[in-house]
């Protein structure tokens, strides 16, 4: 029990921290709106597989900073301070669950901006969701872990970029051949076995994360 009330105290902390630095959310925003406006300008009549292409390639390239910022801007003395407040597993599911509520707040702005842009052509909105919630789960559970690596290297500018989209791909390539199932009545029945290897991969990704974070966090 007070395990999880650190962890609430802990995302308490991030969200205090981004309300005094809001110009990395902001930009990414930013970022995000004149994609889908640049996407709309580009293609004034586009496809559905090209709108599910678009929206993915503008939420990952969009949101990568924003999401791994939870270790990048972390000081020295501040990992000293976390590690007498709290234990690494604390730390740990903290950072991931503001991640992940980072990554759906962006994924729902990115949503409004392309819907508001070139209209959402989902035929299944409610699967579509489905396939967004536990994509970004993984995916802000990397880029967390990432930031944190890239923090430790001591190269946390370049190097987050570098090491989270290799590892991601696949998970990124499951999400979008999953999502176009989305668009598609007929092949719309065939996307719970490809929703159960999303939820698998983001199984495997914390199990692998909480194991190698503990040797990260005592070096």
């Amino acid at each position: 029990m007070r395990s999880i009330k650190k962890v609430f105290v802990l995302i308490q902390m991030e969200w205090t921290l981004d309300i005094k630095r809001p110009s990395i959310l902001a930009s990414a925003i930013l970022q995000l709106g004149t994609m889908a406006m640049l996407s709309m300008l580009s293609q004034p009549k586009i496809t559905s597989n090209a709108w599910n292409s678009l929206f993915w390639i503008t939420l990952i390239f969009c949101t990568l900073n924003a999401v791994a910022k939870s270790f990048t801007l972390v000081s020295k003395n501040r990992w000293i301070y976390w590690n007498q407040l709290s234990s690494p597993g604390e730390m740990l599911w903290s950072k991931m669950i503001y991640g992940w509520l980072s990554m759906l707040f962006l994924t729902t702005v990115n949503l409004l901006f392309f819907g508001w842009f070139m209209g959402i052509p989902v035929e299944h909105l409610t699967t579509y969701l489905s396939i967004l919630l536990l994509v970004t789960g993984g995916i802000s559970s990397l880029f967390t872990f990432i930031g944190a690596v890239a923090t430790k290297a001591g190269g946390a500018g370049f190097l987050a970029p570098v090491l989270s989209l290799p590892i991601i791909l696949p998970l990124l390539l499951v999400g979008i051949k999953a999502s176009k199932k989305a668009f598609n009545p007929v092949l719309v029945s065939s996307v719970n076995k490809d929703i159960l290897l999303l939820a698998s991969l983001d199984v495997m990704i914390l199990v692998l994360t909480g194991v190698l974070f503990q040797s990260l966090w005592k070096d």
